[in-house]
This record gives C-alpha cells, structure tokens and sequence, in this order.
C-alpha cells in the first residue's frame, strides 16, 4: 500500500512538471513568436500613432456679371485659429482659467486694433442682461444646452454659463466677454476635427503682434485665409445675396452629409445660396498625427483644397447700378413732393425688371430701398428695424395689382379666340359700364365707340370690362398663365407665386367669385397680385409672339481650371396665336407709346411697344403705378417692368423710358444684350 502511494504521488508530480513545462513551451513559442517572428509588427503596433484628417477650406468661387465685371470676390485676410491639438483642455481649475485668460488676452487685443471675433451668444454685453431681438431660435438652443426652463431669464442664463465656465473671478464685464467666445467654442463643437476661427478678418498689426508673443497663446494659430469682399457694394445686393456660418444644429444636420463642418461658412440668400454648391469649392485635408500617449507629432497637407467655380451672370453690372440711381431718384422726388391730392408723395417702394427677350436672362433686378452688402453684417441690426424693409426683395417677391397692364392681354386672348378683330367696336364708352343692373363700373375717360386699338392706346376700361366678360374668367386665365402672370418664372435665387385672380382663389380665402369680378379683372384689378418680374416675363412674352423663356440670372459656370458651361435658354410655354392677332395688339402699344398713355417715349430714338397701369388700392394712398414695355419693336431685344407701390403710373413710365435710353446708349456704344467672351474696359 505504501509502495502503491509513492507511485501514485510520482506519477502526480511527473503530470505537473510535465504540464509546467508544456505551459512555459507555449508561453515561450507565443513569446518567440512576438518578439522575434512578428516583434517589428508589434512594436509599430505598440507606437502606432492616430491620423485625424482636418478640412482645410477652400476658397469661394467669385460672382461677376455678364462681362465678368466682379461683384464678390475673395480678399486674402489674416485669421485667428484655434487648434484643439495644442489649446489647453479639460476641466480642472487650472486647465479653465488657461482657456479663459487666453481668450480675454486676445479679445483686448482685438478691441484695442478694432477687429471683431465670433461670438453670437444671443445675450446682451452689458448687466442687465436681456435676449438678443429676432433671435428667439438661438435662445431656445442656449436654454436647452443648459437645461434650463422655458421661461429662463437673460440673467439666470448668464449665471449658468458663469458657472459652467469657471468665470466667477472675473469681472461683470470680461464674463460676457469670455462666455460669448466659449459658447461659441461649444456649439461650433471645437475639437481637432473641428479647430475654432476665433476671428475671421484680423489687421496685419495683429497677425504680427500674435506671431511675435506666440508662446503666449498656445494652441492658437494665425493663418491667411480667403474672406468674401462685395465690390459691387449695393449694386445687385438682393441677387448676390450673404454668406454666413452655420447657425444651429438644425442647419448643420441638413448640411453635414454634404460634407460641411459647423466651421464653415454658406450661403445664405441670393445667389451665394442658390448656387453653394458651384461656389463652396471642395475642401483639402491636413492629416495630423499623434502617437499612442495622444501627442500630436506631424501635421501635413495631404489633400490641396480645390477653389470655388466662378458663377457669370446675366446682369449687366452698369445697367443694374443705373436702374437703381435712377429708382433712388423717382422715389426720393417723389417723397419731396409738396401737395394736398395724393399723387405719389407716400410712395413706400419700387422695382425695375429688364429681360432680354432672346434668352429670358435677367439684365436688370433692381428693389428699393436697397443696402450695401459690404457692410451688411455691421448694419443688420439697423436694417431689419428700417420701416422701408430694405431686406426685403420687390422685384422678386413683392406681389402687386397690376392695373391696366393687363388689358393687352387679354386683348390678345380676345382676338386670338374670335371675340373681336381689329374693327370691333363692342360698347360705347361714356365713362362708365352698365351692364348690371345694380352695379356701374367707371372709365377715366370718354371714348365713345372705341375699337382695340385705341382703346389699348386711351386705357378705355369699358372696352375691357365688356371684353373680359365675354372671355370669361377661365379663359382669361388659361391665357395669362401662358404669359407668365400668377406662376413662378423660374428664377434660381427664389421669388414668390404671386396670385391670379379667379374663382379657386376667391374659393380658398372664403369668398364668393361673381361675374363683375371677371371685368374687375380684365383691367387688371380684383385679387390680382403679381412680382414685377412676372410683369417683365409677360411683356417679354408678348415681345415673342407667345413664347415664354424660364427666366434665369446665371448666364454660366466657370470652373477653377478655366472650362465653361453655360446655361442655355429654356421655353417653358408656347401660344398658338394668329399673326393677326398679335400685330393688332403690337398696334395698340406702339400708339400708347406714341400717342397714348405712355407718350413720353414719343421722343425716344428707338421703338417701344408699351403699357401703362394704374391699380388703386385705397383711397387714403396714392394709386400704384405700373408700366411694361419691350423694344425696338421691329427685332424685340428687351422687355421691361416698373412698379411703384402708391408711386402713381406717370413716374413709373418715366422711370422706364430713363433705364431704356440707358441700355440703347449703351448698345450704341457697341455693348449688346448677349455678347460672348466681353470684358468691360
């Protein structure tokens, strides 16, 4: 038994050396095979460092006109850049009040020079706080971020940042100071992927002053950057448009599968955001490096930014600048005017359209009151309280009653569908239309038994009340959408629908559409509402014997290596009118030109085929003015739209004749609407 015992316990001990030694061979193959075999794997493995790619961004394609004539391009300026990679973070004591001694440091440098820096922390600068006005989505978002309640004051918003920021040993003032760039810091999520443009417009004295004590500011870079520049200044300023950053989190999520960082700067209106995605560019890469203790080693330009396309487009610079002088001064003379009787002297805005009829491109979009788009940023709060609105664009989305531009029109459409012909005399004019018994509708004249023509040429409206009763209203309106009037035109930058008036819209304001109202309509009143440039379109309409362009104002692409690709003209309606129909119509506007109501072209060196208008509103304001024309009549190049809103019809039609002696002077001097490959001297 003893025996038995001593074996077993030696067969024991022999399995567990045994087994030792099997574990250690294994450990020891494993080992040879980590740092003999694959020891060069491990080891870069071991000191394999993380690559962080940071856009660099590209330069913003520039804007011209049609010969290429700048209106924003892009200046070379001095940024100040924060780079997370070197910027103290964290959150104790000392790593906060690092950040924060740093940036109230640049915030007086930047004072001192004059230069701004990011901040839109929608609180006021000085104690009391209050909310910043119009800005009630960015406080909602600063109230969410510090879990605050709904009805959170100024003041208990600025408590709760002081707090969050460490700032409580820092005066009243350098608290706002230093909250505003933190915040700013916090919702532009600032990180390496995401480096923080303190400011984006620094003078040169700063750039050194910064480059000279920059052991001071660590983490903090100046770098030259490329900043938008609005040479054209007010001229155009509602088309071009503004950039700006983006705002909020809502704007970023629609923004961020494009590719966009919350750093970056975007179109905003006009044309810089109708075509962002020509101007933006495509943004290059610096890849840094940093090794496993999360040091940053290398940074590198691994990809080239590749700039913006230059967007051409159709708008004759110098015709806009004298569209708009000349609109500025109808309206100012027209406010200076001395009178009991309204006759325009509470005229509250203006709009210019002019067309060129072979393409639909616009030459001229001018809207009173206007702004200077270099100073935008420094004069939107003035601006937005303005009770003129310059903001606000009328050529494009302010809808009027039209008047008696209506009436050739609807002319056409009689004329073309049978109801009369040139020899038609269909009622007698003696100032006023009785063909309801308890209703009499006025004329401003005594016409007698007048026949198209000269009832186009005398604005005669018991022609045209009679007429547009007989065409009826869906008739009437089959053909003013062919022209244009009540439908977008297709413009890129946006505009509004307008409003065609008739028994759908009567229907769908809660209102009864009754059989006067076709007459009111006929001579441009009733619900009618259109933009000028639908006025301008179907003037250019009728210039083309039916046919209707898509209106566009970018004439074409240019890219970055010099191709071209240019937008073509697009028919978007075409009339099958009798020739007969049209030279009847084209009759009656050349008269008004001549001889009627628009007679002060009468003198012009050039043929016009015009219509004036008058649309009243109420009676304690003067009566809009409209005016549409095209010319020279034998070979249409242009048509043109005027509206002043309580500007009196007179004053519109002068302000039209001033813009087409403008662009006949021009063409003269061997400038033509749709030259190719033009540089303006």
């Amino acid at each position: 038994m003893q025996r038995d015992g001593v074996s077993l316990v030696k067969r024991r001990s022999s399995a567990l050396v045994i087994f030792i030694v099997l574990v250690f061979g294994v450990f020891s193959i494993r080992l040879f095979q980590l740092q003999i075999v694959e020891g060069e794997k491990y080891s870069e493995l071991a000191s394999k460092s993380e690559n962080i790619e940071v856009p660099i961004r590209a330069s913003r394609g520039e804007i011209v006109d049609r010969y290429l004539t700048p209106m924003a391009v892009n200046r070379t300026s001095f940024s100040i850049i924060f780079d997370s990679a070197f910027f103290p973070r964290g959150s104790s004591e000392e790593q906060q009040q690092s950040q924060n001694d740093i940036i109230l440091s640049l915030i007086n440098l930047l004072s001192d020079a004059g230069c701004e820096w990011n901040d839109t922390l929608p609180i006021s600068a000085i104690n009391p706080y209050q909310f910043a006005e119009d800005k009630e989505n960015s406080v909602k978002s600063l109230k969410s971020m510090l879990n605050l309640a709904d009805y959170a004051t100024a003041e208990q918003c600025m408590n709760a940042l002081v707090e969050r920021y460490r700032l409580s040993g820092y005066p009243a003032k350098q608290q706002r100071l230093i909250a505003g760039v933190r915040h700013e810091m916090e919702i532009r999520q600032f990180s390496i992927k995401n480096p923080f443009t303190f400011s984006s417009d620094v003078t040169e004295e700063v750039y050194n002053k910064i480059l000279e004590n920059i052991g001071a500011y660590p983490g903090v870079n100046v770098q030259t950057t490329p900043v938008r520049e609005y040479v054209s200044k007010n001229v155009g300023c509602h088309l071009i448009g503004t950039v700006g950053p983006i705002y909020d989190a809502e704007e970023f999520e629609a923004l961020k599968d494009k590719g966009y960082q919350l750093s970056d700067i975007v179109g905003k209106s006009g044309v810089e955001a109708a075509l962002e995605s020509e101007l933006r560019g495509i943004n290059g890469i610096n890849t840094v490096t940093k090794d496993a203790s999360g040091n940053v080693v290398e940074k590198n330009e691994t990809k080239s930014p590749v700039p913006g396309n230059t967007v051409v487009l159709t708008l004759d610079y110098a015709l806009q600048r004298t569209a708009q002088i000349e609109l500025d001064k109808a309206i100012q003379a027209l406010r200076k005017q001395k009178s009991s009787k309204l006759v325009g002297q509470d005229v509250r805005s203006g709009a210019v359209v002019l067309l060129d009829v072979k393409t639909g491109g616009v030459l001229v979009s001018a809207s009173w009151p206007d702004f200077d788009l270099s100073t935008y940023n420094a004069d939107y709060g003035k601006l937005v309280k303005d009770k003129d609105k310059p903001l606000f664009n009328r050529a494009l989305y302010g809808t009027f009653p039209c008047g008696s531009t209506m009436k050739p029109g609807v002319a056409l459409a009689g004329l073309n569908e049978g109801i009369i012909n040139k020899n038609s005399a269909i009622v007698h004019c003696d100032r006023s239309y009785r063909y309801f018994p308890d209703l009499t509708l006025g004329c401003l004249g005594y016409h007698g038994n007048v026949r198209v023509v000269d009832a186009l040429s005398k604005s005669c409206n018991v022609f045209f009340y009679d007429l547009g009763r007989r065409l009826g209203i869906d008739k009437m309106n089959e053909y003013s959408r062919a022209y244009g009037l009540g439908q977008k035109t297709g413009i890129e930058i946006g505009e509004s629908e307008g409003i065609l008036a008739g028994r759908a819209y009567r229907k769908s304001i809660g209102g009864i559409w009754y059989p006067a109202d076709t007459c009111q309509a006929a001579i441009g009143q009733s619900d009618n509402m259109f933009t000028p440039i639908q006025l301008a379109t179907y003037a250019m309409t009728l210039a083309n014997n039916g046919v209707r362009y898509k209106t566009h104002i970018v004439k074409s692409i240019r890219s970055y290596d010099g191709a071209e690709k240019a937008v073509e003209p697009e028919v978007v309606s075409r009339l099958n009118l009798s020739q007969e129909a049209l030279q009847v119509v084209r009759e009656g506007m050349v008269q008004a030109a001549k001889t009627g109501t628009a007679r002060q072209f009468a003198s012009a060196k050039y043929t016009v085929a015009a219509k004036t208008g008058t649309a009243q509103v109420i009676e304690t304001r003067s009566d809009h003015g409209a005016f549409i024309a095209y010319a020279p009549v034998e070979n249409p190049e242009v048509a043109i739209a005027v509206v002043l809103e309580n500007g009196t019809s007179r004053p519109a039609t002068d302000l039209a004749k001033k813009i087409l002696d403008a662009y006949f002077a021009s063409k003269g001097k061997g400038i033509s609407p749709t030259p190719e490959g033009v540089l303006l001297p």
